[in-house]
């Protein structure tokens, strides 16, 4: 039985673009371009309402992708999706090569200290963008603090296992303090 979420997310809306309704999108990988126009995804709102749409047009302008929404065709409409996450179907999603992920795979797995091979209770309970790098946001039921964040940076985090639903930390101590 797999584990793994059936929708990934893919990107984060920005601001609108210009006057004819496009909005920035944000993304980290080529899951979007790799799409043919016009598709269907699914999008979370700020406010946690999740809503299918349908984009017309997606097109690349510097670090970021423009987006025409179907039915969206001025400014003032598109900005209720600012910070906005995409998801699509992992079945839509290009394959992954045995040494790529996607982030949203690390869901659900353990802590585990690189330095004493000891498993620790913490578990990632999500994965937050954020414009330098992801951050991992690890949990526990059992001790505090209840909620850590790593930079999901190799300074910080080793290896994961999916067999044995683990993640390596590195400096695991250095978190508790901050």
């Amino acid at each position: 039985m797999s584990t793994k979420l059936s929708l990934v997310k893919v990107g984060v809306f920005g601001s609108s673009h210009g006057v004819k309704g496009l909005i920035k999108v944000f993304s980290d990988g080529d899951s979007l371009l790799s799409k043919t126009t016009p598709f269907h995804c699914k999008i979370q709102l700020k406010d946690g309402r999740e809503e299918t749409i349908h984009i017309l047009s997606l097109k690349t302008n510097g670090n970021h992708l423009l987006a025409q929404i179907d039915g969206y065709i001025v400014p003032e409409t598109v900005v209720r999706f600012r910070s906005g996450s995409l998801f699509m179907e992992r079945g839509e999603l290009p394959k992954t090569d045995p040494t790529e992920i996607y982030t949203s795979d690390l869901i659900d797995l353990q802590a585990k200290n690189k330095e004493t091979g000891i498993v620790l209770d913490y578990r990632i309970v999500d994965v937050m963008d954020n414009p330098a790098h992801p951050i991992l946001v690890f949990r526990s039921t059992t001790e505090d603090p209840k909620q850590i964040m790593v930079p999901f940076l190799h300074r910080f985090v080793g290896d994961w296992d999916f067999d044995s639903q683990t993640i390596e930390v590195i400096d695991w101590e250095q978190w508790f303090v901050i």
